[in-house]
């Protein structure tokens, strides 16, 4: 699961998908309603692939905990966000046993299963194929379609095109204007 896309903008609810950069702003688009909105250089953004967790040892970026999450749930809808925060943590504690109960706060246990619930609604867990793999079946099809093309065209000779090009040591300077007289009177 790719997160460097995918960020929280204080002051917005929800999370944005960033789209496209702009001269003075990001453009980001909403996983909740796709609605598109400026993020200008003032605003407080967080991306979701600097975010991590504190646990008892070292510290679990959130990438890992949604997955685990994920695999918890098998891939279905978690608990309501607004559930009592026992039975928040007592499920992050099936999906991160480490967490550090003493550094984590409720609020935030809160906005992982709020996080959670929209990028599964949105589609990001689904596993998607690989760039290596898509090139390895385009380059499959691209075989067939040679094969299927028949023979080749000769290329063309290149003594002709020596000859158009031009010669070695001739200038490609603009050759001067003439001015008029006004304009050389210094007026």
């Amino acid at each position: 699961m790719d997160l460097s896309k995918i960020i929280s903008v204080a002051g917005k609810t929800g999370l944005f998908r960033v789209v496209a950069q702009g001269r003075q702003a990001i453009i980001a688009e909403s996983l909740i309603d796709g609605k598109r909105i400026p993020v200008h250089s003032s605003m407080k953004v967080s991306s979701l692939d600097e975010i991590s967790m504190f646990t008892t040892g070292d510290d679990v970026p959130l990438a890992k905990v949604l997955e685990s999450l994920h695999k918890v749930e098998n891939g279905g809808p978690s608990l309501d966000p607004k559930e009592n925060e026992d039975k928040l943590f007592k499920k992050l504690g099936e999906a991160l046993p480490e967490h550090d109960r003493e550094r984590i706060y409720g609020s935030d246990v809160r906005k992982l299963f709020s996080w959670y619930a929209q990028l599964l609604k949105a589609g990001e867990f689904e596993v998607k194929a690989k760039p290596e793999e898509k090139e390895e079946k385009g380059a499959e099809k691209g075989t067939k379609a040679k094969k299927e093309a028949g023979p080749k065209k000769p290329k063309a000779d290149p003594a002709k095109k020596s000859a158009a090009a031009p010669k070695p040591g001739a200038s490609s300077k603009a050759k001067a204007t003439a001015q008029r007289k006004s304009a050389q009177r210094g007026a």
